[in-house]
């Protein structure tokens, strides 16, 4: 039993005694005796007035240091023991609470500075665009900018934006996504600088290119300027070896003139019209095509892709004709949507798949492993396919055959 309740148990008890004395004193005529009594009860009753008002102190002083959010102090009792255990509860659940606030402290200041050494952009804003946090690279993009414009996270997919300041440009790709917090809607977006990278991007693009150009004309040139040597310093050559030097002249212009073309056709790339299609009619005009030898899914039957019908029919010609390539087994072309809500379309063959070595390097144009390969359809398909807002991508292992995947928004 603590002190504090002893305490109240006597004064209880004190209170209960003096007044049966009272009472007692009342009907035996001791007046003088009954007025002790009286001022032992007035005392005893201030006394427990006292205790409780106190405590009634102690709990509204910690009420308040609650509501202020502070807890440095210690809650103290300043006469005796009165409500010393309720003191001391007090005071360990503070010191439990203030860990508690200095280990969330801690962890902020933590993630606050792991957001400030990374170089990609992280804000936070309302849904109106109010900028209510940011780090330290967004600081350095954006500047004093207080609020987003809405194109910047109106949507969820990641896209190219452009912001001057300072008199630098940054070319940067935004991502948004939105959480609820306190029945507040907020978006977290993140900033990526891609401005060298592009840059990195298109002089390698630049170099591959110029090295495909160079190697193509070189190989149609060579011969024939050799012949043309060759000629110069044989003046004596027969007819039929003159009709063979211009047989392979005209074989080696003619080449190059095809390359041209091609060549023309991976920059003449028109711009999607889309519009809503059926699945299933595609695979019907594939079937014509190719027969029973492919193998069409849709789930759900009914499922609709939202995109340019010819150009898509061109790039599903295009992988079908190298899965036929591929081996003589079924070709399955399945279409779904995924975790995303996004179109998936899948070309799949079973023959001898891409050897490692080459698969990063079947989408670069001009490049083939084909004898009579243009080395421009896996190009064009990923061009096209790119123009929709989508990707392109593949899966292989050799003898075990291809899986070409289309994503589509």
């Amino acid at each position: 039993m603590t002190r504090f309740t002893l305490k109240v148990l006597c004064t209880t008890v004190l209170l209960t005694l003096s007044a049966y004395a009272l009472v007692a004193c009342l009907l035996h005529d001791f007046y003088f005796s009954a007025f002790g009594c009286l001022l032992v009860q007035v005392f005893l009753i201030i006394y427990i007035v006292s205790m409780q008002k106190h405590l009634l102190s102690t709990m509204l002083g910690t009420i308040e240091l609650i509501r202020m959010g502070d807890t440095s102090d210690r809650v103290s009792s300043s006469k005796g023991c009165l409500g010393r255990t309720l003191v001391r509860e007090l005071n360990l659940t503070f010191d439990i609470f203030r860990q508690r606030l200095q280990s969330e402290a801690i962890r902020q200041h933590y993630y606050e500075q792991v957001l400030d050494e990374v170089d990609t952009g992280v804000l936070v804003c309302r849904e109106d665009g109010e900028i209510t946090w940011q780090n330290r690279a967004s600081i350095l993009m954006l500047g004093s900018m207080h609020g987003l414009p809405q194109e910047w996270i109106a949507t969820r997919s990641a896209h190219k934006v452009t912001h001057t300041h300072h008199n630098t440009v940054y070319e940067m790709l935004v991502c948004s996504r939105k959480f609820v917090l306190d029945r507040q809607t907020y978006r977290v977006v993140s900033l990526r600088d891609i401005h060298e990278v592009l840059e990195e991007t298109e002089i390698e693009a630049w170099q591959k290119l110029v090295s495909v150009l160079t190697h193509e004309i070189m190989n149609s040139l060579t011969p024939i300027i050799g012949l043309s040597e060759h000629k110069d310093s044989h003046s004596s050559n027969t007819a039929t070896e003159s009709e063979q030097a211009l047989s392979v002249i005209h074989r080696r212009s003619k080449g190059l003139l095809d390359f041209v073309n091609n060549y023309r056709k991976l920059t003449r790339i028109p711009q999607p019209q889309c519009e809503a299609i059926p699945v299933q009619e595609y695979f019907n005009d594939l079937m014509e095509f190719y027969g029973q030898r492919l193998r069409c899914n849709a789930t759900p039957s009914t499922l609709e892709v939202n995109a340019d019908p010819r150009l898509l029919m061109q790039v599903l010609v295009n992988l079908v004709n190298n899965a036929s390539e591929a081996g003589p087994g079924p070709i399955d072309i399945n279409v779904a949507r995924n975790a995303n809500g996004h179109i998936e379309i899948s070309v799949r063959d079973y023959g001898q798949g891409i050897l490692p070595e080459v698969i990063n390097s079947i989408f670069i144009p001009f490049f083939t492993t084909k004898p009579q390969g243009s080395g421009i359809g896996l190009s064009l398909c990923k061009q096209i396919i790119q123009r929709h807002g989508g990707r392109i991508s593949v899966k292989s292992q050799p003898q075990h055959g291809s899986v070409f995947t289309i994503t589509l928004p």
